[in-house]
């Protein structure tokens, strides 16, 4: 008989925003479904706290011409949940692709949607071979592209103009976003949801979709928080749980429960390691993610102090003055006053 597991659900309700970041997927017939997969269960992770699933922060939707499925390599299908609309009702449009051979042929509506999101300023990313179709459509021209080192002759061969680049899982270049694929797809959403969300809810997604593993030859990740290089797992592990519950109202006594830990010992391994408490840390990390929210969104400090943990307006307010020696209004009105946003 199925328990109840209605428990472990959320605390409070969701925060009323408009998710930052809004990602139409376009995925080719013969896509790859693994990175696909990896691509949506970031979005997923990131776009909410724990492993609730609510699209507060991010949000995606697959696209076609039809509602028709659209069937992948391994010979499963996905059913688009919209037709192509307006590009800019998203943040950023993804073009997944995936097996070039094959008698399978790319319905003209999907260049045209790609072309249509290009024109209006929607940015707009290749993963995996969709970056082929990028270059079809003439968005490559002369710039780098991020392809799987099986796929650089081809792109190469094919397309002259364009640099295939295979010792990075993301580039950038002219506006245009390429990934090449597999578990580099994780790579791709941690860059958009960083830079739509902020850095610390890319890496509260990363670390519990990876757990211990990572990218062992990419330290890109953990460079940007050394707590998670800790060699003591309980101290990685317990700023992971952090990160996860960043916005909920979560004590340093359940956070080193799950780790197996006691408090006194969680606190004494963070002084030995970080020279700093674990309450601390995490007022720390919820100050950054606070700071990013004023600078870069249009919530108001109220709705920060809430989304970031801090039991109150004036709580949120006295921490930032006494850690960056500015109050958050005033911050967001000299950083506007700059032109810097």
């Amino acid at each position: 008989m199925q328990r109840d597991y209605a428990p472990l659900g959320p605390s409070k309700p969701p925060p009323d925003i408009t998710a930052p970041l809004r990602i139409g997927i376009v995925a080719t017939p013969n896509f790859t479904l693994m990175p696909l997969g990896c691509f949506t269960d970031f979005l997923r992770l990131a776009g909410d706290e724990s492993d609730y699933s609510r699209r507060i922060y991010c949000d995606w939707h697959l696209l076609s011409h039809t509602l028709d499925p659209v069937r992948a390599s391994c010979g499963l299908a996905l059913t688009p949940g919209r037709t192509y609309g307006d590009p800019r009702d998203y943040d950023v449009i993804v073009v997944h692709g995936g097996i070039l051979h094959g008698d399978h042929r790319i319905p003209p509506e999907l260049y045209d949607f790609v072309l249509s999101a290009a024109r209006t300023g929607v940015p707009v990313a290749g993963n995996c071979s969709g970056s082929f179709v990028l270059a079809e459509a003439g968005l490559l021209s002369g710039k780098r592209c991020a392809v799987h080192f099986a796929l650089a002759g081809v792109l190469r061969q094919t397309f002259p103009d364009v640099i295939p680049v295979t010792d990075r899982p993301v580039v950038v270049d002219g506006g245009v976003i390429t990934c090449p694929g597999g578990l580099a797809s994780i790579r791709l959403a941690m860059y958009l949801v960083a830079n739509a969300c902020g850095e610390s809810r890319a890496h509260k997604a990363f670390h519990y979709l990876l757990g211990d593993q990572g990218f062992e030859k990419d330290a890109a990740v953990e460079e940007q928080d050394i707590g998670l290089k800790c060699e003591d797992r309980r101290v990685a592990n317990a700023i992971g749980l952090m990160r996860q519950k960043m916005y909920e109202l979560c004590s340093v006594a359940e956070i080193a429960a799950s780790v197996g830990t006691s408090e006194r010992e969680l606190s004494r391994l963070f002084r030995k390691h970080l020279q700093v408490a674990p309450s601390q840390y995490w007022r720390q990390m919820r100050l950054k993610a606070a700071k990013w929210m004023v600078l870069n969104s249009d919530r108001s400090i109220a709705q920060i102090a809430y989304e970031c943990g801090f039991t109150d307006c004036a709580h949120l307010v006295n921490w930032f003055r006494r850690t960056y020696h500015i109050t958050p209004a005033k911050l967001r009105r000299s950083h506007r006053e700059l032109g810097l946003r």
